[in-house]
């Protein structure tokens, strides 16, 4: 398995499959979503298996740790283990990761949860308010998982999430 970097021309496939797997309060506007490739800490991953793209992965690199924005593997890959291969990629490319899941009410979400704790994430049980990606909109209650430990100083991840993916 490789995580292969995106080139702008790729984008468009990629965003097509934001849309078809996260809702619209947990994705930015197209516009918005192209014009944020040309900042330098941010990178999206095919995760491609056997010359296959069967996955993405996006990954905002902020120094003290990496931001994992989102991550799916496509439908007929899924329960393979790509998933778990996939991120142990990305954890030997990161000492330290965050992301966000869904508060653990849905079975999904708990699934989710519960896979990300079997792949070496803790689960930091804060409560944490993901901005809106747009101006007007929504944000989404949920909470933040890390690895490989829970994150030390809470608050200051979150300013620094606000801050460099939200512009909050």
């Amino acid at each position: 398995m490789e995580l292969i970097e995106i080139n702008e021309s790729e984008f468009d496939n990629i965003y097509m499959q934001m849309q078809n797997n996260f809702i619209l309060e947990e994705r930015r506007d197209y516009i918005d979503a192209k014009a944020v490739l040309k900042n330098e800490q941010y990178k999206i991953f095919h995760v491609r298996e056997n010359g296959r793209n069967i996955g993405f992965i996006s990954i905002w690199n902020l120094q003290d740790f990496a931001f994992i924005e989102h991550f799916v593997i496509y439908g007929e890959y899924r329960n393979l283990g790509y998933g778990s291969i996939a991120l142990d990629k990305v954890k030997q490319a990161f000492k330290n990761l965050v992301l966000e899941v869904e508060l653990p009410k849905a079975e999904i979400a708990k699934r989710r949860i519960g896979f990300y704790i079997r792949n070496g994430f803790v689960n930091n049980e804060k409560e944490y308010y993901q901005p809106s990606y747009r101006k007007g909109g929504e944000g989404v209650y949920l909470t933040l998982m890390s690895y490989p430990n829970k994150i030390s100083d809470f608050e200051k991840t979150k300013q620094k999430i606000y801050k460099r993916v939200y512009n909050k």
